[in-house]
């Protein structure tokens, strides 16, 4: 079953990526996307503080974490600024991706984490870029501009992660 989780993930991640690509999102749209991101990051990060042996997953994982969780809170500010609400939840998609992941254990956790991390980053990215390049308002696409950059250091990490 576990093989069959792992293999059938890059299928499942197209489905968790789609929606952000979209890079002409209203600010409620956006600060939804932007939100439930931050959230996933945390929720599957905290999974991985527990379950990995990884050194080096462990770190990214804490880093994930602590950028995440701030950045929710940079979110929240420009949103308020801006008049829009910030309720960070897991879309359908990430709670079922959550799920697959907390069935994994050892090497198979490892490689779905990474996997996960690789999608969300790029989706990410897709969605701050876009933002950042058309977004309505000043201080959401603000931080749009200013997370990017994280995001992109995040993904560049975890890419190397996963070639060890």
């Amino acid at each position: 079953m576990r093989r069959y989780i792992v293999a059938m993930l890059p299928v499942m991640l197209v489905g968790l990526c789609t929606p952000a690509v979209s890079q002409d999102k209203t600010p409620n749209q956006f600060v939804t996307s932007a939100a439930s991101s931050d959230m996933f990051e945390i929720q599957s990060s905290r999974l991985a503080l527990e379950r990995t042996k990884s050194a080096e997953l462990k770190s990214f994982a804490q880093m994930m974490i602590n950028d995440h969780t701030k950045a929710t809170k940079n979110l929240t500010e420009a949103g308020v600024e801006d008049g829009v609400s910030v309720h960070p939840a897991l879309n359908v998609d990430q709670e079922q991706m959550l799920k697959q992941l907390d069935a994994n254990t050892g090497a198979a956790f490892d490689k779905a984490y990474t996997e996960m991390q690789l999608t969300a980053h790029k989706q990410a990215l897709a969605l701050m870029q876009g933002y950042a390049k058309n977004g309505e308002g000043k201080a959401l696409r603000a931080h749009a501009e200013k997370t990017a950059p994280v995001i992109r250091k995040h993904l560049s990490h975890i890419e190397q992660l996963s070639q060890m």
